[in-house]
């Protein structure tokens, strides 16, 4: 008997093992195709929707167009030149722009990202006045993450940023390399808020002279760490007079300070008084206080027998690695910095601007 040693045949393939992973791919896309086409009909309603309910409100909204795009990987609706007015009991503040846009991810429509084109024209409502500014940025765009009880957490990242006036074409801040801003609702009633600002530089006019000459107009580096109480208290009309009534207070875990000679880092609480002036006392540690106390010598801030108090309380202040513990106090619109009257603080606005409520995506896409 002879016997066959070659080889074997490769069995045939059929066609339809070949055509089959394709075939699912190609129903997969043409399913998700449908999809995305469905979900962007129901966020442009969305959007539709909640330009119909703020203007029942009585804000004025207008834009050139609105529109759905971003297929596959996102949702983007845009605004072409919009432009907003707020009502009177709402600060009557408006915004126009040349493009707003807000982005989504097709499996998170919780968390956009809502990004404003430059220059943004600002106006906004004072006690005699209005303030027409105009705003230049290379980004400038807020993250909102949304929940079933509303904004959960919320951030905003400015970079190259510049404002001025519109009419006057006076300088209010002459630069802002980068500030990044985070917040987020916590128990309690409490919002924390994370604040880094970065090379700061404020317009010629904004500080009086003797600040601009102890310290210069540029704050190399700003940071906090603060948990606002009662938070529920402030969102409900922005009125910073209800929310100290109900007990509000601006707990501050962490302060740096990078600003001329002053390198300052500490904590404290804040709120404002009866005249809603800001009121508390932070823990101040102070790096260099040498050269603090002849800044504010030289600058005029302090005179030179308070220069001599503030080196004495220096000298019996408890030290620390990061520097001279003393404390700062906003007290009775004064601005104290150990025993030193250092400024003054005035009234801060009572009623803040109010940011119309975003659209609920949550039910777009049920």
């Amino acid at each position: 008997m002879i016997r066959d040693f070659s080889t074997p045949a490769p069995a045939r393939r059929s066609r339809l093992s070949l055509i089959l992973p394709f075939a699912a791919f190609g129903i997969l896309l043409a399913a998700y195709g449908g999809y995305w086409l469905w979900m962007s009909g129901e966020i442009r309603k969305t959007a539709d929707s909640w330009v119909e309910e703020r203007e029942s409100e009585g804000y004025v909204i207008s834009l050139d167009q609105l529109s759905v795009s971003g297929f596959p990987f996102r949702f983007t609706v845009t605004a072409r030149a919009p432009e907003i007015i707020a009502p009177p009991e709402d600060g009557g503040w408006r915004m126009a722009m040349p493009q707003l846009s807000a982005s989504a991810l097709p499996y998170n429509l919780s968390h956009w990202i809502v990004a404003f084109a430059s220059p943004a024209e600002l106006d906004l409502q004072g006690d005699e006045d209005t303030s027409a500014l105009l705003a230049t940025a290379s980004r400038a765009r807020i993250s909102l993450a949304s929940g079933r009880a509303g904004t959960v957490r919320a951030g905003a990242e400015l970079e190259a940023f510049r404002l001025i006036a519109r009419e006057s074409g006076e300088v209010l801040v002459e630069a802002l390399d980068q500030l990044v801003l985070s917040s987020e609702l916590v128990e309690d009633d409490q919002m924390r808020i994370r604040l880094e600002v970065r090379g700061l530089e404020l317009g010629p006019d904004q500080l009086d002279e003797r600040t601009v000459s102890a310290f210069g107009r540029r704050i190399e580096l700003m940071r906090t760490d603060t948990t606002l109480s009662h938070w529920s208290a402030l969102a409900a009309d922005a009125n910073l007079a209800s929310w100290s009534d109900s007990g509000g207070r601006a707990e501050i875990a962490m302060a740096t300070l990078h600003w001329g000679h002053a390198r300052l880092g500490g904590e404290g609480t804040l709120g404002v008084d009866a005249l809603l002036r800001p009121e508390g006392r932070l823990s101040i540690l102070v790096a260099e206080p040498e050269s603090l106390v002849a800044a504010l010598v030289a600058g005029g801030v302090a005179s030179p027998s308070d220069g001599e108090a503030l080196r004495l309380a220096l000298m019996m202040a408890p030290r620390r690695d990061e520097g001279v513990a003393l404390p700062f106090r906003f007290q009775q619109g004064g601005i104290f910095l150990g025993p030193v009257r250092i400024g003054e603080a005035g009234p801060l606005t009572g009623q803040l601007p109010v940011m119309p409520e975003l659209p609920d995506t949550d039910d777009a896409s049920e």
